[in-house]
């Protein structure tokens, strides 16, 4: 099943999920009535570079045949676009199943792969008995909600399911990746993946992030959510879930704080008070 087609079966999935978690409103009208076009995040370079990694390491592409350099007539001075030639020649390519990259970005690419084939992870990818990108579809026991979710690869072992998604970032040391892990609500899609497979399996499952560094010198780090942290965002998943049963039934997607007065609090530092001096000029003799 191509992309296309998994995408075309409308069940619930993490991206969906967090759009509810953060505005209800704009969920309705992207995922239920389709008012409002979903998140288009495609054409974004760190975005062409993790699914082209992707693809050369986990559908096993060639990556010649994914991404082509600008040739010498689209650059200018300096390394620059030339617009028009460029334009063209992005156009050709993508009617090729193509897509144009700088040669910078062409040599990143080949360093990240290069990198994840020397590391173990490399040794992990191509064992013969780890599941690649198949999707999975189940029905949420709790709430009844159909659910859906693609991992880069699984291995089912005998007594339990690990899941391994495989992220690209430039950041990937502990404090780095650690905001942008909860930035970008990766406890959400654990929770989601990891609810799925058990689903299916009936085991327990383990959930592993490998992180490639974007940028040399390229390195790769291994994350899990510690086993405390699972267990809230297995229950703030649960919740969020009902939360949308809820909300189908009652075709409600408005907040609280629409239909109720909101207080704002100001401190002293807010409008360049001292906080100390707040009743400065103030003559209790007067």
């Amino acid at each position: 099943m191509d992309n296309q087609e998994y995408h075309a079966i409308k069940r619930e999935q993490t991206s969906g999920l967090k759009m509810l978690r953060n505005n209800p409103r704009q969920y309705h009208a992207s995922y239920v009535t389709g008012e409002q076009a979903k998140p288009d995040l495609s054409d974004k370079r760190p975005v062409i570079i993790g699914d082209v990694v992707h693809r050369a390491m986990l559908e096993k592409h060639d990556i010649s045949e994914i991404i082509v350099p600008y040739p010498a007539d689209c650059l200018g001075v300096g390394g620059r676009l030339k617009p028009k030639p460029a334009k063209e020649f992005r156009e050709l390519m993508k009617s090729e199943g193509k897509i144009a990259v700088k040669d910078d970005e062409y040599q990143r690419i080949f360093s990240i792969c290069n990198s994840i084939l020397s590391h173990e992870l490399g040794t992990l990818i191509g064992r013969d008995d780890i599941i690649f990108e198949q999707p999975i579809f189940w029905t949420d026991q709790g709430t009844g909600i159909d659910c859906k979710a693609k991992p880069d690869f699984v291995y089912d072992a005998d007594d339990s399911v690990i899941c391994y998604d495989l992220k690209v970032s430039e950041g990937i040391s502990p404090n780095n990746w650690g905001r942008i892990a909860k930035r970008l609500g990766y406890w959400l899609q654990d929770a989601h993946y990891s609810s799925g497979l058990s689903h299916i399996t009936g085991k327990p499952v383990k959930f592993v992030f490998w992180v490639v560094e974007s940028i040399w010198p390229f390195r790769v780090a291994q994350y899990e959510w510690d086993q405390i942290s699972r267990e809230r965002a297995s229950g703030a998943y649960v919740n969020l879930l009902h939360e949308l049963k809820k909300r189908r039934a009652e075709d409600n997607w408005a907040e609280d704080w629409e239909s109720s007065a909101n207080y704002l609090t100001l401190d002293p530092w807010d409008v360049g008070a001292d906080e100390d001096g707040e009743l400065e000029g103030f003559d209790e003799e007067q």
